[in-house]
C-alpha cells in the first residue's frame, strides 16, 4: 500500500462508529499498511545484521524462520561473545569461546519464541499462534493518537503495541520485563519506539528501535538494523545446538 493509501485507510477507520471497529479491520489495515497480508505471509525467513548500543556497542546476526527457528550471535570487535537459539521448541545458548551449546530454561525459551512471533509473523496472524489479541482506541499518548493492540501470550506475558492512527504502523511497544534476564532479573517497564521504516521485498520494516525505561526516561538500548534479507535462509543446520 502507498503511504497516501495507508493514511486514507486510517482516516476511514477513525470515522467508523465504535461498534464497527472490529479487531480484524484494524489488523487487516495494519497489514495493508506494511505491504499486504499476502506479502507478509510469504515471508519464510528473515536474516538481519544489526548493531546494539547500550553504552557499549556490539554487533548482532539474527535469523528467524516461519518454522519457529531462530538464532542470534552477538559479536564484540568481530569476536563472537554469545549465542542464543531456538529449534523445534528446544532452546540453547553458547558462551564466548565455547564450541558446544547448553540448554536454557523454559522461561528463556518463551522469550525467544515471542521474538519469533514478533519478528516474522504479522499481528493479524498471532491469534492463530495462540496469542489472545484485543484492539482498543484511538488512545492519546503524548498528544498523539494510536490504536492499541494488547497481546496475551500463552505463558502469561503481556505486550502492548501502539499503531499510529494515520500510518497504522507500529511506533511504540510497552511491556514489563527484565532487560537481560540471565544477568539481571529485575522487572522494569520499558517502551520501545520504532522508526526509520524501509521497504524490503514489498514489506515495511523498522530499521531503528530505541528502548526507554518509562520510570526514569533513560534510553537503555538502541538497535539499528544494518541489513535485512527475506527468504535467503536455505541451510537450517545453524539452528541446531552444537554438541
Amino acid at each position: 500500500m502507498t503511504q497516501p493509501a495507508a493514511i486514507l485507510a486510517g482516516t476511514c477507520l477513525l470515522a467508523l462508529p465504535a461498534s464497527s471497529r472490529e479487531l480484524s479491520d484494524i489488523l487487516a489495515a495494519h497489514a495493508e499498511a506494511r505491504g499486504g497480508i499476502a506479502a507478509i505471509e510469504a515471508i519464510q525467513s528473515i536474516d538481519i545484521r544489526l548493531t546494539i548500543d547500550e553504552g557499549w556497542v556490539v554487533d548482532g546476526h539474527y535469523r528467524v524462520t516461519r518454522a519457529g527457528e531462530m538464532r542470534i550471535d552477538v559479536f564484540a570487535e568481530g569476536e563472537r561473545v554469545f549465542t542464543e537459539a531456538l529449534q523445534e521448541g528446544s532452546a540453547w545458548s553458547m558462551k564466548q569461546g565455547k564450541t558446544s551449546g547448553s540448554p536454557i530454561t523454559q522461561d528463556e525459551a518463551n522469550i525467544l519464541w515471542r521474538g519469533v512471533l514478533g519478528n516474522i509473523y504479522g499481528l493479524h496472524e498471532l491469534e492463530a499462534q495462540g496469542v489472545a489479541v484485543t484492539v482498543s482506541g484511538p488512545e492519546s499518548v503524548d498528544g498523539e493518537s494510536f490504536w492499541v493492540v494488547d497481546l496475551l501470550y500463552q505463558d502469561g506475558f503481556e505486550d502492548r503495541y501502539y499503531l499510529d492512527a494515520e500510518s497504522l504502523l507500529v511506533v511504540r511497544q510497552r511491556s514489563d520485563h527484565a532487560l537481560h534476564p540471565a544477568v539481571d532479573p529485575e522487572i522494569r517497564r520499558f517502551e520501545s519506539r520504532y522508526s526509520d521504516y524501509r521497504e524490503v521485498d514489498g514489506v515495511l520494516f523498522p530499521f531503528l528501535k530505541e528502548k526507554f525505561d518509562l520510570e526514569t526516561g533513560e534510553r537503555v538500548q538502541q538497535v539499528t538494523t544494518k541489513s535485512l534479507a527475506i527468504n535467503t535462509i536455505d541451510d537450517r543446520t545453524d539452528f541446531a545446538m552444537p554438541q
